[in-house]
């Protein structure tokens, strides 16, 4: 696998700039589409722009499954926005889009996973539910996620307006393998190999 995991896209995405530059982006916005603030998808979005990223948007809570797996074939990369993890990952699943995903991964593709995007890695998604309220239409009988990493991604730790559940959520939760990151700081997993990286 080869992720690149962070809390906001635009302030570290200049990490991995070469290997973005002129790539086809397969964009995500799924998470961020009944979040009040979207910022960070305007942002990230500017960013792929500025580096020369043609982008192909899909939205996958209402494209079609075939739609789906050609534009993530035809895609160098695949980056997942912020928003609310519980209605990503119940897409993800309900669509069919993980299984399809995983296969691209296989591969040797990019993922990048900002927030959300990044916490529907770990095995599970519980440990967010004080961050991340659970959708009334959320149709999973369980918060199985893409299970791509063994550990539990904490977007924004310690960082407004985040601060006190982040800290909430790391007193919850301290029998798991939490990796908090703010928002400067990235994690870059390949070949099973964890590393934060700090702008």
């Amino acid at each position: 696998m080869n992720l690149f995991l962070c809390s906001h896209f635009s302030s570290v995405g200049s990490i991995i700039e070469e290997q973005v530059a002129n790539k086809k982006i397969a964009f995500i916005p799924t998470a961020s589409i009944r979040e009040s603030y979207t910022g960070y998808v305007r942002s990230a979005r500017k960013l792929f722009k500025n580096l020369g990223a043609q982008l192909i948007e899909i939205e996958i809570s209402t494209e079609e499954s075939s739609k789906i797996e050609e534009s993530l074939k035809e895609a160098d990369i695949i980056y997942f926005t912020g928003g609310n993890s519980f209605f990503l990952i119940d897409q993800l699943r309900r669509t069919g889009t993980d299984k399809l995903l995983k296969q691209q991964l296989k591969n040797g593709k990019l993922f990048i996973g900002e927030s959300a995007g990044a916490i529907v890695c770990a095995p599970d998604i519980s440990y967010i539910e004080k961050m991340d309220p659970v959708p009334k239409d959320y149709s999973q009988s369980n918060n199985a996620a893409l299970n791509l990493i063994d550990f539990y991604v904490l977007p924004h730790y310690l960082t407004a307006p985040f601060k006190k559940v982040t800290e909430q959520i790391v007193q919850t939760f301290p029998d798991i393998d939490l990796c908090a990151i703010n928002n400067t700081q990235a994690i870059i997993v390949k070949d099973n190999t964890k590393n934060i990286v700090t702008i």
